[in-house]
């Protein structure tokens, strides 16, 4: 069983993650996308802004300050114009939001 407050900080993931997963794929072959790619960061990063208070869920807890460096280099990354760089830290196995689904384990939609 998930806590409420994970079930919640999942469905507001939802969106903006599927924003920044579509805008990162175009972002590296359309460099004008690279704006919008930041954009789509940005977004991300103020749902994680709002913390982790209410989760107990481990899974969550260390997928967290993970994700949050994570985003940083990618906003680093596509204000530099490497939209390649930004989305192959989304992607990476050790850093990248593959571990979204099983933070999110247990969330309907996840």
């Amino acid at each position: 069983m998930t806590s409420d407050a994970l079930a919640s900080r999942c469905d507001e993931l939802r969106q903006p993650v599927l924003d920044l997963v579509e805008t990162g794929i175009l972002a590296t072959m359309k460099p004008s996308a690279v704006p919008q790619l930041a954009e789509r960061i940005e977004a991300v990063r103020a749902v994680l802004a709002a913390g982790t208070a209410g989760i107990a869920e481990p899974a969550y807890l260390d997928w967290h300050p993970v994700a949050v460096a994570t985003l940083h280099r990618m906003d680093a990354a596509a204000r530099a114009g490497d939209a390649a760089g930004a989305w192959a830290l989304f992607k990476d196995p050790n850093i990248g939001f593959n571990a979204l689904g099983e933070a999110c384990q247990g969330v309907p939609g996840w």
